[in-house]
């Protein structure tokens, strides 16, 4: 327990630095969705792991399932579950990867997914997705700006630092419990 609250506050630290090294203005809109995108992956296996039952979230293959939404970036999407892929398993329990294009979500409507990571910014689609994880209490996870306020689950705040981000009415219609000091190092949208 001690070593995932070190481990949660050194990876926030070392996005904060990074991201204090990197001059926003000097990004393309992709780079700054690249860059969000990266940041994010490396707070969701730690929202994923602050998930108190997360551990009965296992697929029938014992597996926890995340999904990665990439309508239109794939390549960005590949690179992605290679990144998480490292990890290996959350709070011990071994993680299985997809990808899709299916930001409806009609291929899921049957699986337990234990977390969704969008790839790029989606438009009235993003409804579908946050309808799917109030419905099956799935962690919906988005780094873009704009997307807790929409709905998603957690995702992250950008200030001096960067924290994680949370929709407090989301995991709640969700029935997502999270664990307490995750709370209190997280920005929590009510």
């Amino acid at each position: 327990m001690c070593h995932d609250r070190i481990s949660l506050l050194c990876r926030i630290l070392i996005l904060t630095a990074v991201f204090l090294l990197i001059p926003a203005g000097n990004l393309s809109a992709g780079e700054q969705n690249d860059w969000r995108v990266g940041a994010g992956l490396e707070l969701f296996p730690s929202l994923l792991a602050a998930d108190i039952d997360i551990a009965g979230k296992s697929g029938s293959d014992g597996r926890l399932l995340l999904v990665l939404v990439c309508p239109d970036r794939k390549d960005r999407a590949e690179e992605a579950a290679l990144e998480l892929k490292k990890i290996g398993q959350i709070r011990g329990i071994p993680i299985r990867i997809e990808l899709t294009q299916d930001t409806a979500f009609k291929e899921y409507e049957h699986t337990k997914a234990a977390g969704i990571f969008l790839i790029s910014p989606l438009g009235d689609e993003f409804e579908s997705l946050v309808r799917y994880g109030r419905a099956h209490q799935t962690i919906v996870f988005s780094p873009f700006e704009g997307d807790v306020e929409r709905g998603a689950s957690g995702g992250i705040l950008i200030s001096d630092r960067i924290l994680p981000y949370l929709n407090m009415e989301s995991l709640r219609l969700s029935k997502i419990r999270i664990k307490p000091f995750f709370l209190r190092i997280a920005e929590q949208y009510e």
